[in-house]
């Protein structure tokens, strides 16, 4: 019994080889954009989100070289499309279709598992992220580089501590040998008596466009120091008050997400070639061997003489030829005097063990 049985002319073969080149074109352009865009986070996005530079490049190389992968697997799909049509009647074309069947099915698993390890690496990397800022925000004046660090990213990313620039609130990055802590103004806009929380942030939390002046620190702005109690609103309209982990991670999850659906289309993909091969490969080689090469021929997804099965009906009962019209078909093809014919017979007996028969062509057909 055969799967996916259908039956197919010379004409329905050629058209299938281009649907099958077509689709193969597309999982390689697919390859390359996935090798392209890893490529461009490493080099542009990467440098830009300091914290976690080495685990971000760790996981777009990865995709890189699996990008590469796929151009290569399906690059070689093309030249395999051939041998389908023009070498079907070869075991050594059966043989490299299932090698080839199963190096396309090994990297579309693997691309799953990364896509998988990639969601989840990506909330790791997310806390990583707010975990880098906190630690530099508490060293921001003591700490030359982080300072640096945290001004390149609140100038670069417009954003204003981890979470919102209430972080900076928090976070306890001034301390007596920079603030007089008993200064009445020290005394009347701090939070507690516990903790030196005063509602200042860095300048680097201003917005760039504010056409205004930046309220982000009462204490050298002292003219406006009413406004933090009387207007809070002028305050926030003068900074970037979204934090940094959610505008870093955007752009990294665009791409894991978009990274995830494009594994879901090379994996529909795959499965689709690896159907319209099947039915390419074996109404090919079929057609040989029922000596009509441009005839109509069975295709499927699996049949006889698949894997050594040898059970269903043979060809010539799928088609309803009779021995004599086999017998006729080689005399024909002797009279036009092909240049093939006489390997063809002889290939062709060599492939009777694929449907688990005998040479002789009564038998076999």
């Amino acid at each position: 019994m055969a799967i996916g049985l259908c039956k197919l002319n010379g004409n329905q073969r050629k058209s299938l080889r281009s649907i099958f080149c077509v689709l193969n074109i597309i999982e390689v352009l697919i390859g390359a954009t996935i090798t392209g865009v890893s490529i461009y986070v490493c080099v542009a996005i990467s440098p830009t989100i300091i914290s976690e530079k080495a685990e971000i490049n760790l996981i777009f190389i990865v995709y890189a070289i699996f990008g590469i992968n796929i151009m290569i697997n399906w690059l070689i799909g093309l030249k395999i499309c051939n041998k389908c049509i023009n070498q079907a009647h070869k075991k050594s074309t059966n043989n490299l279709l299932l090698l080839w069947y199963c190096a396309g099915t090994n990297t579309v698993i693997t691309l799953i598992i990364i896509a998988n390890f990639s969601t989840k690496a990506n909330k790791h990397i997310a806390k990583s992220m707010k975990n880098s800022i906190q630690g530099d925000m508490k060293l921001y004046f003591s700490d030359p580089e982080s300072k640096e660090t945290i001004d390149r990213i609140q100038y670069g990313f417009e954003c204003c501590g981890y979470e919102s620039y209430k972080d900076w609130y928090d976070v306890e990055w001034l301390n007596s040998d920079i603030i007089n802590t008993k200064a009445s103004l020290v005394q009347e806009i701090r939070f507690g008596s516990e903790k030196l929380n005063l509602p200042i942030v860095p300048f680097s939390c201003c917005k760039i466009d504010y056409p205004l002046q930046c309220l982000h620190d009462p204490l050298q702005q002292v003219e406006f120091t009413n406004v933090w109690v009387d207007k809070p609103n002028t305050v926030t309209d003068s900074l970037n008050t979204i934090g940094c982990v959610e505008k870093m991670k955007i752009p990294l999850e665009q791409f894991v997400d978009g990274f995830v659906m494009v594994v879901s289309a090379v994996t529909f993909l795959h499965v689709i070639i690896i159907a319209l091969s099947r039915f390419l490969y074996t109404s090919a080689r079929n057609a040989i061997l029922l000596f009509d090469p441009e005839g109509v021929a069975p295709g499927w997804i699996f049949g006889r003489g698949d894997c050594g099965y040898a059970r269903g009906k043979t060809l010539t009962e799928l088609m309803g030829i009779t021995s004599k019209i086999l017998e006729k078909r080689i005399v024909n093809q002797k009279r036009k005097g092909k240049s093939r014919s006489k390997g063809i017979t002889s290939e062709t007996s060599m492939e009777f063990d694929f449907y688990g028969q005998t040479a002789s062509s009564k038998t076999v057909f």
